[in-house]
């Protein structure tokens, strides 16, 4: 029976939830090292939590010292470690220069580009980041990725992304940020006709083009009010975030069918809503910067919530053209290239709720080719039984 432990400090709950799940099999048992508040932000998704042991930072101690008191822990009875989330700032680097545990290492990449880049950056207007952006490529190629056996990625192009543009040599795998799960119901509790659209997650301009999606259904609900609903779901950050808003509320006035919120989406409305809706549209913001000063690029780089939340709702899904949606779910997926064309796009499938219902049934189809089961099996076959090749 192989020890697994995974560490997560900072914020991706849904991740630490998914990867405990894949690595918890026949052949492996799982400590999750995590702070109190990931872990009740956890919590509430795990039906047994004694299936796992759980290390938690105590209030008083230091994350230094929570990460040595891990490193002890992990001398003592853990065979591989998953570190999922090391933030690439000299800020937070200091933490993992002692961090060597006598186990094998995995660290999972969010964003390829910030931790590969190889030519110095800069920004005047951000000169502090361009200073610590620099010196952090240098930590992490020096002292930071070494120390690791191999690295995973959440997102399929992201690992062929890194082959083809660095020069990173060890074993690189992909377990993804969400997976589906077939005992969950997914299935929709409405009993009306009307074409339920989401688009998920925060409103932030880093993030995703908003005005594109607002802008192509103010146009058709000229035409479909009384037949489609748009949600946009996810909470407003910043002036880009209340600027949408102003723009939903504006729809709104008009008698349009748009539903949005000012504040946090809580759990179980955020999934409630998810299971109805019939489409997933996010114009995904290709590239971008987000808080740094290292373009990332969605589909290539950097993963998306909507592809993840396509998988783990079974949804079709409706993007940018310039996306690179992995093959796996090409077949539930529809590309646009502007504004009119994702009118077009969208006024054919509302014409057609023939169209709809296979994108539905290819979405399902889709999904369960990243079920626990199929996830499970890849972790065992290809890390798992091959750690001494680590």
């Amino acid at each position: 029976m192989k020890e697994i432990g995974i560490l997560e400090t900072y914020c991706h709950v849904k991740f630490l939830y998914t990867l405990s799940r894949i690595c918890k099999t026949e052949k492996s048992n799982v400590t999750i090292f995590t702070t109190k508040d990931i872990f009740s932000k956890m919590e509430i998704y795990i039906k047994n939590k004694s299936e796992y042991n759980i290390v938690l930072k105590k209030d008083n101690e230091s994350k230094h010292s929570f990460i040595k008191r891990v490193e002890k822990i992990c001398n003592q009875k853990i065979d591989l470690l998953f570190v999922n989330t090391i933030q690439t700032t000299c800020l937070n680097f200091p933490h993992f220069f002692g961090f060597k545990p006598k186990c094998k290492m995995i660290l999972t990449i969010h964003t390829a580009n910030a931790w590969f880049n190889k030519k110095p950056v800069f920004s005047i207007k951000k000169i502090f980041r361009t200073i610590d952006t620099n010196l952090s490529s240098i930590i992490i190629k020096t002292i930071i990725l070494p120390k690791f056996n191999a690295i995973n990625v959440i997102y399929y192009p992201i690992k062929e992304y890194i082959l083809n543009n660095t020069d990173y040599k060890k074993k690189i795998f992909i377990l993804p940020f969400e997976l589906f799960d077939e005992k969950i119901d997914i299935k929709s509790s409405r009993k009306d006709n009307k074409i339920l659209f989401v688009v998920p997650g925060q409103i932030e301009e880093h993030r995703r083009v908003y005005e594109e999606v607002l802008d192509a259904f103010e146009e058709l609900f000229k035409d479909f009010n009384k037949n489609i609903i748009l949600y946009i779901l996810g909470f407003p950050v910043g002036i880009y975030g209340n600027k949408i808003l102003k723009k939903c509320k504006k729809l709104e006035e008009k008698g349009y069918a748009i539903k949005y919120y000012d504040d946090f989406v809580p759990e179980n409305i955020y999934t409630k809503i998810m299971k109805d809706i019939d489409i997933i549209v996010s114009p995904i913001r290709i590239k971008s910067r987000g808080a740094g000063i290292i373009t990332e690029i969605y589909g290539k780089t950097k993963g998306t919530a909507a592809v993840y939340e396509a998988i783990q709702y079974a949804k079709p899904l409706v993007i940018p053209n310039e996306f690179n949606i992995v093959a796996e779910l090409e077949s539930s997926t529809l590309k646009y290239t502007d504004v009119k064309d994702l009118v077009n796009k969208l006024t054919k499938l509302i014409l057609n709720k023939e169209k709809i219902k296979k994108l539905k049934k290819e979405a399902n189809i889709n999904s369960k080719k990243f079920s626990l089961k199929v996830l499970q099996k890849y972790f065992i076959g290809e890390i798992l039984e091959k750690l001494d090749e680590l």
